[in-house]
């Protein structure tokens, strides 16, 4: 019995580390970033673009609109094909949201193709 009353706070412990990294599962913006451009991963190339580059410009996008509140535009569908000359952008938290369960749920021939926008 005495040691029920001692592994009490041991297992309120582990039960809010648990707790807490099922918090921060799922896609983030760096791990959507790298998903995208590390060679280990998909390595979708930009032509005159090193992956440093393009993972700092992804990160930077990404964390900024993540910042910024609102709904998702009409316009703003990253599930859907959208053509390499189409300039779209993510606006808001909900688009950034909305972009990473894409990139994280493709496969990398479809984000190299053109599904997941924005890839730049």
């Amino acid at each position: 019995m005495w040691l029920s009353n001692r592994s009490q706070p041991f297992r309120l412990l582990v039960v809010s580390i648990f707790g807490a990294s099922a918090i921060n599962c799922g896609p983030n913006c760096q791990s959507t970033c790298n998903r995208i451009y590390q060679p280990s991963e998909c390595g979708i190339p930009s032509p005159g673009q090193t992956t440093e580059a393009l993972l700092l410009k992804c990160l930077d996008l990404c964390e900024t609109n993540l910042e910024k509140p609102g709904e998702v535009r009409a316009e703003y569908t990253p599930d859907q094909y959208t053509p390499s000359d189409d300039p779209i952008e993510f606006t808001n938290a909900e688009e950034v949201a909305l972009w990473m369960e894409c990139v994280n749920g493709q496969a990398c021939e479809l984000i190299s193709d053109g599904y997941c926008a924005p890839i730049w």
